[in-house]
């Protein structure tokens, strides 16, 4: 939902190169100017848009939150994908050997959340990669972002109002400075309200795996209410600086004005969200979430290849042509 609704925020083009200033100096009149800049041409975006979100944890080492989300640009359709942090990953044949180009001293499995951890010295590419060959699909972008940047996120755009579960949500863990108190019932809620909203599990009969059923609907209620307001475009750029400094993307200014207007198109009934099916098992004494390999197939041909036509998507979307097997 971050690249949906801000997708430039990082890339540097976005400024003068033959300038290089820190981020700190530039300003927002500098932000909106580009914006203006860049939605003045016509510009057709693909019709089918893949895009990797990953959250990290403090020490930006584990993807606490790991999803994919196709949007179709000629309906306003987003179809998101969560990916359980325990997903058991095992590498073999071409995968192992390409996934040890990064890291030679890389393990034959892992859990999901720990491919950044071996792979980051190639940034985003490792859990990219990984993700392409278990889902068997075409990432065209990748997103990372902190919990630094998801609470500026959320402050800029004034809070989120959401149902918190009944019973409230209560924990403390001063180990990670986590100490999150909140009521049930609707309010509105700020960054770090929401913050302790999407992080919070261990009071969940099902922990993390209802985490991420919360964490899908703070991303409805975000897109919803967000894309509401009026004055999303008019804030773009105060939005911008203030989550800049935090986000990761491969997603480029030149990139941008393709999407620019189908901001407004994105309908947040038409959304459609699925955690991977799974079972917990034991191996080698630790908890692992192991995929149901078949029922994946059929979510996968559902969200990245249904409603579109194959003939027109790779005709208009060459660049992220895919093929279904």
């Amino acid at each position: 939902f971050i690249f949906l609704g801000y997708k430039f925020l990082y890339a540097k083009p976005v400024y003068d190169p033959s300038k290089q200033r820190d981020s700190s100096l530039i300003t927002e009149k500098e932000i909106q100017q580009q914006i203006e800049q860049t939605s003045n041409g016509v510009f057709t975006p693909p019709i089918r848009t893949n895009i990797l979100i990953a959250g990290v944890d403090k020490a930006e080492s584990l993807t606490d939150v790991l999803m994919v989300a196709s949007f179709i640009s000629t309906t306003g359709e987003i179809n998101l994908i969560s990916i359980p942090r325990d997903t058991y990953i095992s590498y073999s044949g071409e995968d192992l050997k390409n996934i040890r180009n990064i890291n030679s001293n890389i393990p034959r499995y892992m859990k999901a959340n720990s491919i950044y951890a071996y792979t980051k010295s190639s940034g985003m590419e490792g859990v990219k990669t990984t993700i392409e060959s278990m889902l068997g699909i075409k990432i065209d972008y990748y997103v990372k972002v902190d919990l630094d940047a998801f609470k500026s996120i959320v402050d800029a755009v004034g809070g989120i109002y959401f149902d918190v579960p009944k019973g409230g949500l209560k924990y403390s863990d001063p180990t990670q400075n986590l100490y999150i108190n909140l009521k049930e019932g609707r309010q509105l809620l700020d960054g770090e309200a929401a913050e302790g909203l999407v992080r919070f599990r261990k009071g969940y009969a099902r922990q993390d795996l209802q985490r991420v059923e919360v964490q899908q609907q703070f991303i409805k209620e975000f897109i919803s209410q967000v894309l509401s307001k009026e004055t999303l475009m008019n804030n773009l750029g105060k939005i911008t600086l203030n989550i800049i400094k935090y986000v990761e993307t491969d997603f480029s200014v030149s990139d941008f004005p393709k999407y620019l207007n189908s901001i407004p198109n994105i309908n947040p009934e038409k959304m459609k969200t699925i955690t991977l099916p799974g079972t917990p098992q034991m191996i080698d004494n630790l908890s692992y979430y192991v995929l149901d390999n078949n029922s994946i197939k059929d979510i996968v041909d559902e969200f990245f290849y249904g409603n579109t036509d194959p003939d027109k998507e790779n005709d208009i979307n060459t660049s992220s042509e895919t093929t279904s097997e």
